[in-house]
C-alpha cells in the first residue's frame, strides 16, 4: 500500500496546477467500492498510469469505477477499458464539472479527479482550488439565507480550518468531505456565498507565531462559549470563554429533556462505582448559571461531556432538577461550545463586520493573507 500511495503522491504533485489547491476525499462516509461519473460541463481528459482514453465531452458519456483489491476497473459507456492502479480525469477549464455518484448521493463537482483503491474500497479525490472548496463548505456547514458578512466569517474560518487540519495525508488526500473534517457539498450556486469567498480570498486566522489556528465552531453556545479543556483534554490558545448575548433568542438556544430518576442514578452508580443506594439521599439538583466542567453529587464529580454523550444531549450547558421520580434537564445551546457560535455570528452579522465577529469569538489572532503568512515564515 505504501508503494501505491507514494505513486499517487507523485501524480498529485505532477498535476497540481495551483499552490492553493486542496485534495478532498469524496464519499468518505459511505466508503464505496463502486462509483459512477457522468458528463456535466466542459471537457475532461481521461487517462490512467498506462494509457490515455477518449476525452469526456458528450452529455451521454459515463464512467463506472469498481474497486478490485488495490486496483480499479473502469467501464467507459458500458465497455471495459482496463484495470489499473489509478485513473485521472483532468479538467480543461476551471469552470468544467462532473457529476459523481456513490449510489446514494449524486452531486456535481468542479476540479480534477483521481480514482484509486485500497483494500477493495474506492478513493475519489477531488483536486479543487481552496476558494471553490470553501464555497462548497459554506454550502454544507452554513446553508443558505444569511447576511454577506456572516458568509465572510464562515469563509475565513473554513479556509483556515482546511489549512490547519490535514487529517488524511496518509490516505493520499488532505481532507474528507464529511463532518470528520468539514462538510463539503461540491458546487455552490449562490452569488452571495461566492462574493463572500472572493472578497475574503486568501484571508486566514493566525496566532502570534503565524500558525493557522484551529477555528472550531458550533451551532449555539447558549450564551457562553467555553475553552477547549472543558470539552477535550487540552486547552488550545485563541479560544477563551466569552459571554454571548447574540444567540439567546435563536433556534437552538434552549432545550429540555426528561429522564427517569432510576436511569439517572444507575448512570451515576456505574460512573462512580458507588451503589445506587448511595445516591438515594443525595441532592441531585444542579444549577449551571455559567458554564461548568463537572456535575457534582455528594463527594463525586462527573464530567458533563460524559453525561452529554450518555444521553445524547444537545450540549453540556444544562441544569438538573429532581421532580418526583423524574430528572428534568433544562439546557442551553447546541454543540461543544468552543470557538465561533454560528447562531450568535449570524445575529451579529446584521450589525457588525465579519472582522469584528471573528475578533469577538477568537482571541489574540490576526487576519492575514496566506501569501503573507508563507512569506513571513521564510524568516
Amino acid at each position: 500500500m505504501k508503494k501505491i500511495l507514494t505513486s499517487l503522491l507523485l501524480v498529485f504533485i505532477a498535476f497540481s496546477l495551483e499552490a492553493r489547491e486542496l485534495r478532498i476525499g469524496l464519499f468518505y462516509e459511505s466508503n464505496p467500492s463502486r462509483v459512477s461519473v457522468d458528463y456535466n460541463i466542459g471537457r475532461f481528459t481521461f487517462f490512467s498510469e498506462k494509457q490515455t482514453y477518449q476525452t469526456l465531452s458528450n452529455k451521454s458519456d459515463k464512467i463506472v469505477f469498481i474497486a478490485e483489491g488495490d486496483k480499479v476497473t473502469a467501464y467507459f459507456n458500458n465497455k471495459t477499458i482496463g484495470t489499473h492502479v489509478w485513473f485521472r480525469l483532468e479538467n480543461n477549464s476551471e469552470l468544467n464539472s462532473l457529476r459523481w455518484s456513490d449510489g446514494k448521493i449524486t452531486r456535481p463537482y468542479l476540479g480534477s479527479f483521481v480514482v484509486y483503491a485500497i483494500k477493495g474500497k474506492l478513493k475519489v479525490v477531488n483536486e479543487i482550488s481552496i476558494d471553490k472548496y470553501v464555497e462548497g463548505v459554506i454550502k454544507g456547514e452554513a446553508g443558505y439565507g444569511y447576511e454577506l458578512e456572516y458568509y465572510k466569517v464562515q469563509a475565513v474560518i473554513s479556509r483556515t480550518y482546511a489549512l490547519h487540519h490535514q487529517k488524511h495525508k496518509k490516505e493520499g488526500f488532505d481532507l474528507c468531505d464529511h463532518t470528520h473534517c468539514q462538510v463539503y457539498k461540491g458546487i455552490n450556486d449562490r452569488e452571495n456565498i461566492a462574493q463572500a469567498v472572493q472578497e475574503t480570498s486568501e484571508e486566514v486566522l493566525v496566532d502570534s507565531s503565524l500558525n493557522y489556528i484551529n477555528t472550531l465552531f458550533h451551532s449555539n453556545c447558549g450564551g457562553n462559549t467555553v475553552t477547549t479543556d472543558f470539552v477535550w483534554s487540552k486547552k488550545l490558545p485563541c479560544m477563551e470563554s466569552v459571554k454571548d448575548t447574540f444567540c439567546l433568542n435563536s433556534r437552538q438556544a434552549k432545550w429540555k429533556k426528561t429522564l427517569s430518576k432510576n436511569s439517572w442514578i444507575a448512570f451515576l452508580s456505574q460512573y462512580t462505582g458507588k451503589p445506587a443506594s448511595y445516591f438515594s439521599g443525595k441532592k441531585l439538583d444542579f444549577e449551571q448559571v455559567e458554564r461548568k466542567q463537572y456535575y457534582s453529587v455528594g463527594n463525586h464529580k462527573v464530567r458533563l461531556v460524559d453525561i452529554r454523550k450518555k444521553y445524547k444531549l444537545k450540549s453540556t450547558y444544562f441544569s438538573v432538577y429532581e421532580i418526583g421520580n423524574q430528572i428534568v434537564l433544562i439546557g442551553r445551546g447546541y454543540g461543544h461550545g468552543v470557538g465561533l457560535c454560528q447562531e450568535g455570528g449570524i445575529v451579529m452579522s446584521k450589525t457588525h463586520s465579519y472582522k469584528e465577529i471573528l475578533y469577538y469569538y477568537y482571541q489574540d489572532v490576526s487576519i492575514m493573507s496566506i501569501s503573507k503568512v508563507e512569506y513571513y515564515r521564510l524568516f
